[in-house]
């Protein structure tokens, strides 16, 4: 199925993209598993959401929730 990592970027619409993946497996398969790792699409999350610049303890800049936002957006 799909796991997403931060070490290799995707990309969500066009050809090739994720939405165009999804859409396939389902026509394919009727279901499919998406695991994304927490620093994965980081990127896309800066672009629509703001972290406010906090950090964890250990003073490394806090992650967004990547799975919450995909959610959002495949829905």
């Amino acid at each position: 199925d799909c796991c997403l990592i931060p070490e290799s970027p995707f990309y969500l619409e066009g050809e090739g993209g994720l939405f165009e993946f999804i859409e396939q497996r389902f026509k394919e398969n009727g279901h499919m598993v998406i695991v994304v790792a927490e620093g994965a699409g980081q990127e896309h999350l800066a672009e629509s959401l703001d972290s406010g610049g906090e950090k964890d303890a250990s003073g490394n800049r806090l992650l967004l929730d990547v799975g919450l936002w995909l959610t959002q957006r495949i829905k």
